[in-house]
């Protein structure tokens, strides 16, 4: 959908991401986390890649009717935050290393369990140091590597609270060979190339929590009409009537949030640094908040194993931990804003 028309892409914009991820996370944010990567991350192809790279993996990517895709970035031990760590240490950051072998790479390393898709995905698009004589942001690499490519593995499907319809994994990386045409972008570059999609990734996972919230509000005012008490619907008593008032409202000014954000991803506007993590975190929040008032409002039924509102709140809770942590996000924004 986002693919470049030129590529046979549908050639739309975050905005219109923005829409379709409502849509998707309203019925399971677990699979709207997984497409939304899988529609997102091939960008990096499209604004890095040179034009065999485009021409090749693009069209592959397009053709395809089940071609899964993950990120390896994230590393056992190592901070999310610190990944994009500017501080001139180059001892901070990720530790697997890409070291050149003539024309190759040999890569050795692995990723921490939470990456997305991994272990069912066709093809990973890795992240490794380069070179360690410098900071972790002058120093990184994307590669493109097909998961059946010799040495790479991944491990056992990581359980989650919730978002159990995605899937996750850690990622082994063991005297993987790839020629110098897997890099994607220039050496030491794959953090800046990374940071230039990251954007409408982001939009579209907090997208998707806007559909959760809207789920759960939905939930919650469906049980408040039917469920009787004193002789007319719990909707009609003021203690619930205005738990449903304000999921309405939060609702709403979530998804504005969010649609903001994307307009100013799609017109390269500098805002869209503050922008786009004020609405990541807003969308959470309102999710966990209209899951939480749909569990209160089921009553016993809200805290039940298979009942909606149960489901809703796992999910919700995940979105804390996914694409950086509420706090990062508040920091990065806090720095952004001018």
């Amino acid at each position: 959908m986002l693919l470049p028309i030129a590529y046979g892409g549908g050639g739309q914009t975050c905005i219109d991401n923005a829409i379709v991820q409502e849509e998707l996370g309203a019925v399971d944010v677990g699979l709207a986390s997984s497409l939304n990567l899988t529609m997102t991350v091939p960008n990096m192809i499209s604004v890095g890649g040179t034009d065999v790279q485009r021409r090749d993996w693009l069209s592959a990517l397009v053709e395809s009717d089940d071609h899964v895709l993950a990120g390896a970035l994230n590393e056992p031990g190592v901070a999310g935050s610190e990944l994009f760590c500017p501080l001139p240490d180059s001892t901070l950051g990720i530790r697997t290393r890409a070291e050149r072998d003539g024309d190759h790479y040999v890569i050795n390393g692995s990723k921490a369990g939470w990456v997305t898709n991994g272990g069912i995905a066709q093809s990973y698009f890795v992240f490794a140091r380069t070179s360690f004589d410098g900071p972790a942001m002058a120093t990184t690499s994307a590669f493109y590597i097909p998961a059946d490519t010799p040495g790479l593995s991944t491990g056992p499907r990581t359980e989650l609270l919730g978002m159990r319809s995605s899937w996750h994994a850690e990622l082994f990386l063991d005297d993987v060979r790839v020629p110098e045409s897997s890099r994607l972008g220039a050496e030491h570059g794959g953090l800046a190339l990374m940071g230039a999609v990251s954007g409408g990734m982001a939009v579209g996972l907090a997208a998707a929590f806007v559909g959760l919230a809207r789920a759960a509000f939905q939930v919650a005012l469906s049980h408040a009409d039917q469920r009787m008490s004193g002789g007319q619907p719990i909707r009609q008593h003021q203690a619930v009537a205005l738990q449903l008032a304000d999921a309405a409202v939060e609702l709403q000014t979530a998804r504005l949030l969010v649609w903001d954000a994307a307009v100013a991803v799609d017109n390269g506007d500098p805002a869209a640094a503050w922008k786009v993590p004020a609405a990541k975190t807003h969308a959470v929040d309102v999710a966990i908040a209209n899951a939480e008032r749909a569990v209160k409002i089921h009553g016993a039924s809200g805290v039940s194993r298979g009942m909606p509102p149960e489901k809703l709140l796992r999910d919700a809770w995940t979105g804390y931990s996914c694409d950086f942590t509420k706090e990062v996000l508040r920091l990065g924004l806090a720095s952004a804003i001018s």
